[in-house]
């Protein structure tokens, strides 16, 4: 599994897991790698391993060993496929985390919001597939140059497979009941934009763990690491 890491020097370990195809997600967020030491593994079917498809037991299981190995508890972000994975992370494992907050997860699977869903990210797959059209979205989303053109290279060789099991990857709230007995505090959020499964998943996470709370941020859709950045590093700061 490829890792990259900032902040080595840092005690606290904060482990961020980006969306679906953007392994830099976080990239507003690497700032905080002044007092944390950040790791970001490149999901299964992603980035550097785009070569793999996704498999959701298999993704689960490798994050989990790989957390364990580092030899203590630590703290996770988690955005949009990176949050539902880390929902039934912190559920599976929670012996090895201090802390979670995930942002934007899709806990709430139902049709036709489901099957839009699957066939939206067919068609981005599509455009991503698209050199120059690959480099401009990675433009937009604020890559640098280099980085934009690792991005192209490996949205290249994202399967149609991966992207079929990361939508259906059977992460609902009522596939992991673990959540429910989990004992650290965790934060949802979603913005207010947001699809209602969305938001309304967030709001269910908070009504089945009284350590969970919720926010719905104001003006934000599905974008709030990058364009919230300032108000979720101040609320990281916070509670990490």
């Amino acid at each position: 599994m490829k890792i990259e890491e900032l902040g080595k020097e840092n005690e606290k370990i904060i482990v961020m897991l980006h969306g679906a195809n953007f392994v830099h997600s976080f990239g507003k967020q690497y700032s905080l790698a002044d007092t944390y030491h950040i790791i970001v593994p490149h999901i299964m079917g992603y980035g550097d391993e785009a070569g793999r498809v996704f498999e959701t037991e298999a993704c689960i299981n490798e994050l989990g060993s790989y957390i364990k190995s580092l030899g203590k508890k630590v703290y996770l972000v988690g955005f949009s496929l990176g949050a539902q994975i880390g929902f039934k992370l912190i559920s599976d494992y929670p012996e090895l985390f201090e802390s979670a907050i995930l942002i934007s997860p899709w806990l709430i699977k139902e049709e036709p919001f489901f099957t839009k869903v699957i066939n939206m990210n067919l068609k981005q797959l599509s455009t991503f597939k698209n050199k120059f059209m690959c480099n401009l979205i990675g433009m937009m989303n604020g890559l640098p140059k280099e980085e934009r053109k690792k991005f192209v290279n490996q949205m290249q060789n994202v399967k149609e497979e991966t992207v079929r099991n990361a939508v259906d990857n059977k992460i609902t709230l009522d596939s992991v009941p673990g959540f429910k007995a989990v004992s650290f505090p965790v934060i949802a959020l979603a913005g207010v934009k947001e699809q209602a499964d969305v938001t309304d998943s967030v709001k269910k996470m908070a009504e089945l763990n009284p350590n969970c709370r919720y926010e719905i941020w104001d003006k934000a859709a599905h974008n709030i690491p990058p364009l919230f950045a300032d108000r979720l590093n101040t609320l990281i700061r916070s509670a990490f």
